[in-house]
């Protein structure tokens, strides 16, 4: 599930964030080939036995001797998660669109339908952005 997604977004990729469903040694090696720095919370007893995988080393070894590293770039994954949720209460969990085009075309103007709501109530409160 990970590799499609990221095949559609241009190299490199930078921070990729995400929970341990997607922490497997194929997708952190993936990540990397990419451009890209993967952060996946590992399970307390996964080893860091790399098994051809340096990469799956190096994220676990982060995370277990410099946690505060690891969480600086990882919390971020909370904005993220926060700004879908909102936007899913706010506009629902489903997209109309049949098409894959027009489905990104659909996401797109949601995000910028939430992002002018936010202004407007931004200003309405009165204060600045």
């Amino acid at each position: 599930m990970l590799r499609p997604l990221l095949d559609q977004m241009p190299a490199p990729l930078g921070n990729v964030l995400g929970d341990a469903a997607y922490a497997s040694r194929r997708n952190v090696t993936y990540v990397a080939e990419r451009g890209g720095e993967p952060f996946f919370p590992p399970k307390f007893h996964w080893p860091a036995r790399s098994k051809g995988h340096p990469v799956w080393r190096r994220m676990i070894l982060r995370y277990r001797h410099h946690p505060e590293v690891f969480q600086e770039t990882y919390r971020f994954r909370a904005n993220v998660e926060g700004a879908f949720s909102a936007m899913k209460r706010h506009q629902g969990p489903f997209l109309r669109a049949r098409t894959a085009v027009m489905q990104r075309r659909e996401a797109g103007w949601r995000v910028i339908t939430k992002n002018l709501d936010l202004l407007a109530r931004a200003r309405a409160l009165g204060g600045a952005l």
